[in-house]
């Protein structure tokens, strides 16, 4: 029973730790009042009996020593006239009837009449209760001043029976029941009216809690328990609730704006060289993938720089590696600076670059790539008061009907580049390499 009373949820423990006493309790006080009201109306109907047999009794002495017959019949129309006596009898010394009318009156009294003269008999039966008690004569007492009183003496001269009916008792009785019950249904709606209200100004307020929790468990970080309590310690700790779910969700926030930004960043510098702000290798790859998949699908006009710079281990040598980064940095910006809006360029090893030109024709291509040789070897580098000046070889290949693959076409650029750097270095070389000298 405890164990599955602690397995119902909070608003029905309450209903029935509130509820269930306080329905005995109300049971119990109307059991004993209708208990109380039942013998008291029961002995009320008992004693009035009694009186009336005690009353009857010394009325029908004249009656029964003359034998009038007429005042007998008075006598008992006037106890049939009481409420509630159905049966009215009288019987001679030997217990005999004499004259009975009504119900439940019976030919004989229940028991022979006793000389002392004041016995009340009571009989139950179905639906009454009969009264008998003996009629006597007490002889008138003479005084006597010169001798001691008599003993006086009783002499019975026969007896009386009154049926008194309890159909009233029994409907009074009924009455009694119906409003007991009546006042019982009351009290008890009104005990669960109570118990009802006060187990949901708590239970409820608590149940809202346990979801919210759950929801929040889910992941749901709006949650919030709306302001239903009344109770200033649930209100406190709705309140509480909700000032605690607001700064988590602010608290989660501020986490994936962290974890937001911080993945940009990784995205970035996946794809971009952190010394010049390039685009890396990676990202070239992939540059020059969606280049060919371009020009196969629309023709679009694809040329391939590899830019290869001259001179650059003497500032590494001399100046050592921070010097070489600085520069690197330096040139970055400037071939960025060189080349078209629509143009890629990519940092793809130590001193290596590439560039993706859209749209670009061949003489268009060939004084960009010029251009580019120009300004790196014009660009002065200043380290230790020294100034160091680099150039660039750059190896220049244009998708054509020979060149649609991608290795195709960074193998030629590099051939390119290569010849361009062994064959004097500063200068520009196109794929395909023009034939050498006999």
């Amino acid at each position: 029973m405890i164990g599955a009373l602690a397995r119902c949820s909070l608003r029905r423990q309450m209903l029935l730790v509130l509820g269930l006493p306080s329905v005995i309790l109300v049971l119990c006080i109307a059991a004993l009042f209708a208990y109380q009201s039942s013998r008291a109306l029961d002995q009320a109907l008992l004693e009035r009996g009694r009186a009336m047999v005690r009353f009857l009794a010394p009325a029908a002495e004249y009656v029964l020593v003359s034998g009038n017959r007429e005042a007998l019949a008075a006598l008992m129309a006037r106890v049939q006239a009481q409420p509630d006596v159905i049966g009215v009898g009288f019987y001679d010394p030997a217990g005999e009837v004499l004259v009975m009318r009504g119900e439940g009156v019976s030919p004989r009294l229940a028991a022979p009449v006793r000389e002392d003269g004041d016995e009340i008999r009571v009989a139950l039966a179905d639906a009454a209760i009969g009264f008998e008690a003996p009629v006597v004569v007490v002889p008138a007492a003479v005084d006597d001043y010169a001798t001691r009183p008599a003993a006086k003496t009783v002499e019975v001269i026969g007896g009386v029976r009154v049926v008194l009916g309890t159909a009233r008792l029994d409907a009074e009785k009924r009455a009694v029941f119906l409003t007991v019950s009546a006042l019982v249904l009351g009290v008890l709606s009104a005990a669960m009216v109570v118990a009802v209200r006060l187990a949901g100004s708590v239970g409820e307020p608590v149940a809202a809690l346990v979801d919210a929790v759950g929801r929040m468990a889910d992941g749901d970080l709006a949650v919030r328990v709306p302001a239903r309590a009344r109770n200033g310690e649930l209100k406190a700790l709705e309140a509480g609730f909700n000032a605690m779910a607001e700064a988590i969700a602010e608290n989660q926030r501020t986490l994936q704006a962290r974890v937001d930004e911080a993945t940009v960043q990784l995205a970035w510098q996946a794809r971009h060289d952190p010394l010049t702000g390039l685009a890396n290798r990676r990202a070239f790859e992939e540059r020059i993938e969606q280049a060919v998949r371009a020009h196969r699908r629309s023709g679009d006009q694809i040329t391939l720089f590899y830019i290869d710079l001259d001179h650059f281990k003497a500032v590494n040598d001399s100046c050592g590696h921070a010097a070489g980064d600085k520069l690197l940095g330096e040139l970055g910006v400037l071939l960025k600076g060189r080349l078209r809006a629509e143009d890629e360029v990519f940092r793809i090893g130590g001193d290596e670059f590439a560039a993706i030109l859209r749209g670009c024709g061949s003489e268009d291509a060939r004084r960009i790539a010029e251009g580019l040789c120009t300004a790196i070897a014009a660009h002065a580098f200043e380290c230790e008061g020294r100034t160091f000046r680099v150039g660039a070889s750059i190896g220049v290949a244009r998708m054509d009907p020979e060149l649609q693959e991608v290795d195709a076409l960074m193998i030629a650029a590099d051939q390119a580049c290569y010849a361009a750097k062994h064959g004097g270095r500063g200068h520009v070389v196109e794929y395909p390499l023009p034939a050498p000298a006999s």
